[in-house]
């Protein structure tokens, strides 16, 4: 087994508590935490996000490309690793595999988002408690709507002006973080079980995390 590397903290930092991010998404995800990194991320905090070079965004493998870092660097004991999925479609024993596999290690944070991470970015900017059942249903089951994608993504479009997975402007939301923690914390009506059951989003407690709250 070779020896793990001590990961570069930041300078003049010596108690800065490094937070780790791999997504299920190869652009979505990081363009978000990216900006966050260089926004709103707390001076006692290190933030790295991850890139994945592949397609495969099965949880599995987002897990794995966690534990590689793990395995690489050392990890101190407030150092967090954060796997960013989606519901999607995965069936539940993945889910639940990898879910467990992350509450036997204190230092791996699980943080799903029902249907997908695209409902945290819509928080920022509404309040789904106050859309109709029709758009509740539709924002749960998140068809697919022919030349328009998901329907989360059409929404964004709606929403933004302009919305792609691997190109929008996170500026517009960041401002309202604020508003998508407190939107996102009243949809966790059941914080502890290992992901929200109905729509949901536990990625409110990564901004969290990120901006020492």
């Amino acid at each position: 087994m070779r020896q793990r590397k001590d990961f570069q903290r930041i300078e003049g930092v010596k108690s800065s508590r490094l937070i780790v991010i791999a997504a299920e998404g190869r652009a979505t995800e990081n363009i978000y935490f990216e900006a966050m990194r260089q926004e709103l991320c707390a001076t006692n905090v290190q933030l790295v996000v991850l890139n994945r070079e592949d397609d495969n965004s099965n949880p599995a493998n987002v897990h794995r490309q966690i534990k590689d870092f793990m395995d690489e660097y050392n990890i101190l004991d407030d150092d967090q690793l954060w796997i960013v999925i989606d519901r999607d479609d995965w069936k539940e024993k993945m889910l639940a595999d990898i879910a467990q596999l992350c509450q036997q290690n204190s230092n791996l944070r699980f943080c799903m988002s029902n249907p997908c991470f695209e409902l945290w970015l819509i928080l920022h900017l509404e309040d789904i408690e106050d859309y109709s059942e029709e758009d509740k249903k539709n924002l749960f089951e998140n068809p697919r709507l022919s030349t328009h994608g998901t329907w989360t993504k059409y929404h964004l479009r709606k929403l933004m002006g302009h919305y792609q997975e691997s190109d929008y402007d996170p500026s517009t939301l960041l401002p309202h973080v604020e508003e998508a923690i407190c939107r996102a914390e009243k949809l966790d009506i059941n914080p502890k079980d290992r992901w929200p059951q109905t729509t949901g989003t536990r990625v409110y407690l990564l901004a969290k995390s990120i901006m020492d709250r």
